[in-house]
C-alpha cells in the first residue's frame, strides 16, 4: 500500500513539475513578445520622426529658395512685367480649358444619372392624415393603405401627437 501512495506521490510530482514548465515556458513567450511589440513600436517611432526631420530639413530650404526669390524678383520685377503678361495669358487660357472641359465632363455625368420627375411620396402616416381630413372612415383608410385598422388608428394619434 505505501508502496501504491509512493508512485502516486511521485506521479503527481511529476505532472506538477511539467505544468509548472509548461507555464514557465508560456510566461516567457509573453515576455518575447512583449519585447518585440516594443521593439517595433520604437523603430515606428524613430522612422516617424526621422521622416518629419527631413520634412522640417526640406521646408527650410524651401522657405530660404523662396525668400531669395522674392527677394530678387522685388529687385527685377519691375524691369520684366511683359513676361509676367504672357505667362499670365497662358495660364488663364490654360485654366479655361481645364474649366470647360470640367463642366463638360459634369454634364456628361450628370446626364448619365436617372432624372427624378416624380415627386417624393408620402409616408402612411401623412397618407393617413390627409385622409382623415378629406372625411373618411378608419376602415377606408386602411383599405385604400393596405393596412390594419388598429395601424392607421396609431398613425393618425402618432402624427396629431407630433403637432
Amino acid at each position: 500500500m505505501i508502496l501504491f501512495l509512493l508512485i502516486l506521490s511521485l506521479l503527481f510530482n511529476i505532472a506538477a513539475f511539467l505544468s509548472i514548465y509548461l507555464l514557465f515556458m508560456r510566461q516567457n513567450r509573453l515576455i518575447d513578445k512583449e519585447v518585440q511589440h516594443e521593439r517595433a513600436l520604437n523603430e515606428i517611432e524613430q522612422t516617424f520622426t526621422a521622416y518629419l526631420l527631413e520634412i522640417k530639413e526640406e521646408n527650410e530650404v524651401f522657405l530660404k529658395q523662396f525668400e531669395t526669390l522674392q527677394s530678387k524678383q522685388a529687385v527685377t520685377g519691375a524691369v520684366q512685367p511683359a513676361k509676367a503678361v504672357k505667362q499670365t495669358e497662358q495660364e488663364v487660357s490654360g485654366s479655361l480649358i481645364s474649366k470647360t472641359a470640367k463642366k463638360m465632363a459634369v454634364s456628361s455625368y450628370q446626364s448619365s444619372l436617372p432624372q427624378e420627375t416624380a415627386p417624393a411620396e408620402k409616408t402612411p402616416a401623412e397618407q393617413a392624415v390627409l385622409l382623415k381630413q378629406q372625411g373618411l372612415s378608419i376602415a377606408d383608410i386602411a383599405k385604400k393603405l393596405n393596412k390594419g385598422k388598429t395601424e392607421v388608428e396609431l398613425m393618425i394619434k402618432f402624427s396629431q401627437n407630433a403637432k
